[in-house]
């Protein structure tokens, strides 16, 4: 199964490894690896959201043409 890698995609991810995280203890390692993980997953929505924002605008001014 193919999976398209959205932003939603990578806000499911960064959500899923934050509720992993919760499950660790304070000091344990893999929470800050689990948090980090996240904090990419959401840096990667956010690019995508740019990314397309930019994609449409484009293509709006095309269509305006």
């Amino acid at each position: 199964m193919r999976h398209t890698m959205d932003a939603n995609y990578f806000r499911e991810k960064a959500a899923l490894c934050l509720r992993l995280a919760d499950g660790l203890s304070l000091n344990n390692p893999g929470r800050f690896q689990l948090m980090d993980l996240a904090d990419d997953f959401k840096d990667r929505a956010k690019e995508l959201e740019t990314q397309t924002a930019q994609q449409r605008q484009r293509s709006d001014l095309h269509e305006v043409e």
